[in-house]
């Protein structure tokens, strides 16, 4: 490769990165529809013509800031899966480890939720095939700690996931209403969420 080859090469990452950060950063922010290619190319200091060039149009971009997101969330529960500790200690782990996410990329947490509860229609078999493992992993904690007895409770594991998913979903997406009612720091927040956690675990052990 010559160095004419290799600055071509640099010149395409840097602004296919560019344009990635800042969509993700846009559409985090507002709905698919709502943000348009303008604003992405203004925010990123390209040429709109390149987001086709690198991403083939808008919604192709939108599905790459998702695929980018939701890995995040997936590597993390493989990293969570090879851990030597109880299902209860691994979703402590899992909620400790989304916390420190939130602080380095807080963009991921809004995008990722929002298509699980309100998927756009296009991207319905992506959030069906993708998104949806990350319930599956909360539910297969729950499982686990059913099946060694940390958990005893007549409801379904997949409830209990739910409920937990929520308890996590509405803490990260009003964290910075949380944050200015109740006065906390960041890890005060995360020892706050840990404890209504501990709370609704605790109810279904009795």
């Amino acid at each position: 490769m010559n160095d004419n080859q290799a600055t071509s090469e640099s010149a395409t990452a840097t602004s296919a990165t560019k344009i990635l950060e800042s969509a993700t950063k846009l559409f985090a922010h507002d709905n698919f529809s709502a943000v348009s290619i303008k604003q992405i190319a203004a925010a990123s200091g390209v040429n709109s013509a390149l987001i086709s060039y690198y991403f083939g149009g808008k919604k192709n971009l939108y599905q790459e800031v998702l695929y980018t997101q939701a890995d995040k969330f997936l590597q993390l529960q493989d990293t969570i899966r090879q851990k030597d500790e109880s299902p209860l200690a691994k979703l402590r782990h899992y909620v400790d480890s989304i916390a420190a996410m939130q602080i380095e990329h807080p963009y991921s947490i809004h995008l990722i939720y929002r298509e699980l509860l309100s998927p756009q229609p296009m991207f319905e078999n992506y959030v069906k095939n993708r998104l949806y493992r990350i319930h599956q992993f909360m539910s297969e904690l729950v499982d686990e700690a059913i099946a060694c007895g940390e958990i005893t409770t007549a409801i379904k594991p997949t409830h209990v996931a739910f409920t937990l998913e929520g308890i996590i979903m509405f803490f990260f997406l009003t964290q910075g209403q949380i944050r200015q009612i109740g006065n906390f720091s960041q890890k005060v927040e995360t020892d706050y969420l840990l404890e209504a956690l501990d709370s609704y675990l605790a109810s279904l052990s009795k």
